[in-house]
């Protein structure tokens, strides 16, 4: 109760803080490194909204199947839950605009995101395809989770494995963190030089609440949602009408 409490007050802090903030300069083209499904939403569902709607062009990679869940709940196959997690994805998608080709689901182990893994072969690939196929004059940027306020492992993972390839494959796109769990954990290390944020239309925002009810609603056979159990407080936070992003390149 009281840890909830001191994250309700820090929540409302990092808010106040928020708003003599500069606004996002819109890329032209955006790549999204998610560690699970619902990720990409929580942290950029705004940004993705008012991209496309602009015509410019998104592209989502998400890491894992997000098939441990359930892991502390009950006994649906792994695979089961990856299919319907990816359906989610898919239906969330179609409400904020997204098309399916833009989307790349990749299969590193959910809780187990390393760099040393065969998936990062297969991510090196469509990451380099997808730069190849944008258009000559428009500048990249990544967007990741935020790499010290995350807590969890995978959020933490992609963030490096995404810096690393970056670096490599686009060493001149623009690199930004985006806040999921960020609000969740006790983080102050907070880089307010380089913050950025992108307030959300009246319609942008009601279509963010419903694109994150299409992961949260949707329940599995064991009367769970198949996103697993999020804390009130996570989605409390994420709930907001602003996005924050951080500068990092």
């Amino acid at each position: 109760m009281i840890k909830n409490i001191i994250r309700r007050l820090r929540i409302v802090l990092i808010h106040t803080l928020t708003f003599c903030k500069p606004s996002l300069q819109l890329p032209e083209f955006a790549i999204i490194f998610a560690p699970h499904p619902d990720d990409e939403v929580f942290g950029c569902c705004g940004l993705m909204q008012r991209m496309l709607a602009e015509g410019k062009q998104v592209e989502l990679i998400i890491m894992t199947g997000g098939g441990k869940s359930h892991a502390s709940c009950c006994d649906i196959n792994e695979d089961e839950l990856i299919r319907n997690r990816r359906q989610l994805t898919r239906d969330a998608a179609s409400i904020y605009g997204l098309s399916e080709e833009h989307i790349h689901f990749l299969d590193f182990p959910d809780g187990g995101v390393q760099f040393d893994d065969e998936n990062t072969d297969e991510l090196k690939c469509a990451l380099s395809s997808i730069v190849e196929k944008a258009v000559a004059d428009k500048a990249i940027s990544v967007f990741y989770p935020h790499s010290a306020g995350e807590g969890w492992s995978d959020h933490l993972r992609t963030s490096e494995i995404a810096k690393h390839l970056c670096a490599s494959i686009i060493p001149d796109a623009k690199q930004y963190e985006y806040c999921v769990w960020f609000w969740f954990y006790n983080c102050w290390k907070i880089d307010w030089k380089n913050a950025f944020t992108l307030k959300m239309t009246k319609q942008e925002y009601k279509n963010k609440l419903k694109a994150i009810d299409a992961y949260i609603e949707p329940k599995a056979p064991c009367g769970k949602p198949w996103s697993g159990v999020l804390p009130p407080v996570f989605l409390w936070a994420n709930k907001w009408n602003l996005e924050l992003f951080f500068r990092v390149k």
